[in-house]
């Protein structure tokens, strides 16, 4: 069996786009972050914050350190290290 090389021919500048698309705005409002890693946690999409962390490519701690917003404002849940409210 011989090996299969295939050429693809180069983009003409007249194919390309004339002006750079614009960039998206991202959210960096902090709290909004830990409302959503909890939200995903109480709709049970994630089961605890090793999920949230394995899903957002981010570690465990740092994922804690986002929740301890929520804490701090008075808006979300007091939760246990699982992310399970506490009684």
């Amino acid at each position: 069996m011989h090996p299969v090389v295939e050429l693809y021919p180069w983009s003409s500048p007249q194919s390309l786009p004339s002006a750079p698309p614009e960039p998206q705005r991202v959210n960096r409002d902090p709290v909004a972050l830990a409302r959503l890693y909890q939200g995903l946690i109480d709709a049970g999409i994630a089961k605890n914050r090793a999920e949230v962390a394995r899903y957002f490519g981010v570690s465990r701690a740092r994922v804690t350190q986002v929740l301890r917003r929520l804490d701090c404002n008075g808006n979300g849940h007091a939760s246990d290290g699982n992310g399970r409210d506490r009684e």
